[in-house]
């Protein structure tokens, strides 16, 4: 390849020179506590796991395949997520809502909301942008935007509002560089327990 590499804003060149994120302190605590034996994890932030079996028996379609074929190999895998499985999620979101359908090409199956929040972050985001971010909140939705050399606002849910945002701080943090508003919280995760 003998085109030479920009190196302000080729994707590679953001790769090489991206900052160090600080170690995500809740992955780490669950890490060590979450999967102790007769524990109730009450700080779980995922949905609950769930069998092959308890899938097969959620779908409401009983004429549907099943989503695990026992007869196919198991390789690498299509990047974007399998074709079928696209054409499912998309049929999931066309049954459940007025908009216009979803084309399946639209949908990317990631291994996780970690991975797609940070596509989603390296895709919208870069040097010299700001982003506004409610908080508390996970703590990678702050820190990768910081990391990729944008700036980052954090939108405070206080105690003395019952930890429900207040839009006219949100209007205060807005800025014409603006990219991005991540308005997640952990409802009800983050609310102190008294």
């Amino acid at each position: 390849m003998n085109e030479q590499l920009n190196t302000t804003t080729s994707p590679l060149s953001r790769a090489f020179n991206m900052v160090r994120i600080q170690p995500f302190e809740v992955e780490q605590w669950m890490d060590r506590l979450e999967t102790t034996p007769g524990v109730l994890n009450v700080a779980e932030t995922c949905a609950a796991s769930v069998s092959v079996d308890d899938l097969v028996h959620m779908c409401e379609d009983d004429a549907a395949p099943t989503p695990l074929l026992l007869s196919k190999k198991l390789t690498y895998g299509a990047i974007r997520g399998s074709e079928p499985l696209r054409q499912r999620v998309a049929s999931l979101f066309d049954r459940s809502s007025d908009a216009q359908s979803l084309p399946a090409e639209n949908v990317l199956i990631t291994q996780g909301a970690i991975v797609a929040n940070f596509i989603t972050f390296y895709t919208l985001v870069g040097p010299g942008d700001h982003v506004i971010c409610v908080y508390p909140t996970y703590q990678q939705l702050y820190a990768v935007p910081e990391s990729l050399g944008a700036e980052v606002s954090l939108w405070r849910l206080k105690e003395e509002n019952g930890y429900i945002p207040d839009v006219s701080e949100l209007e205060g943090l807005v800025k014409p560089n603006t990219k991005v508003d991540i308005s997640s919280t952990l409802f009800p995760v983050t609310r102190p327990c008294h």
